[in-house]
């Protein structure tokens, strides 16, 4: 299997070309061509139970899985935001991932939903992550480009900057400063990790943008 990430950072796809036999699982909808020969199916990895945990990590229910009938079949397969994309080659270890952030992995990467506690709901991540844990190659994305950080003792993120993170590290949901500091720098609050281990941030967050367009956003008058 060779595996390219092209276009990047702004807007990174990823470009498959596999052996007879090879597999990839991706997310559905990430498909943006692929070889006429390549055998595509669609279920529930995992059965019930998996799907509706990968569903509790803001993923699809469903997954596809496409099989190489025939030597260098090639798949191109592209994120649903703009952004950019890492391969991170996984050994028999595990790594927490955001909602939204994966996209695709090898047969062999299982992928579920992890309680991150009611610390990542008050982050404003959600109470549930995506940890995808095994042996092989896994591909996620993010808004923005991507930036590792190799972390060794501790390491501050904001939040919504947060991609994916190895199992090994820690981390407590806390806040800038004091109260003051809390509603008046704009850092709102931020994951402290802990550990050794490696982080992966990206350089734009959703929420920001948000909150730079609201202004901007047509309102309707009403005539009453």
């Amino acid at each position: 299997m060779k595996a390219e990430i092209r276009n990047r950072p702004d807007y990174a796809s990823l470009h498959i070309e596999l052996d007879e036999g090879e597999q990839v699982v991706t997310e559905t909808g990430a498909m943006m061509g692929m070889d006429p020969a390549l055998k595509m199916d669609t279920n529930m990895k995992g059965g019930l139970l998996g799907a509706a945990k990968r569903a509790l990590g803001g993923e699809t229910v469903f997954q596809n899985t496409y099989t190489s009938t025939g030597p260098a079949q090639q798949l191109d397969v592209a994120p649903s935001i703009p952004g950019d994309m890492e391969e991170i080659e996984l050994a028999n270890t595990g790594v927490v991932v955001q909602r939204g952030a994966y996209v695709a992995c090898t047969p062999d990467i299982e992928v579920t939903a992890k309680w991150g506690g009611a610390k990542t709901f008050f982050g404003g991540e959600g109470l549930f992550m995506l940890k995808c844990s095994g042996t092989g190659k896994l591909w996620i994305a993010s808004f923005g480009a991507i930036h590792k950080v190799d972390v060794e003792g501790g390491y501050t993120v904001d939040t919504s900057h947060i991609v994916a993170f190895d199992e090994s590290l820690t981390f407590t949901v806390t806040k800038v400063g004091g109260l003051k500091s809390l509603f008046l720098s704009q850092e709102g609050l931020v994951c402290a990790f802990s550990g050794t281990g490696r982080l992966w941030i990206q350089t734009r967050n959703a929420p920001a943008l948000a909150s730079f367009l609201h202004p901007f956003r047509k309102v309707q008058k009403s005539n009453d």
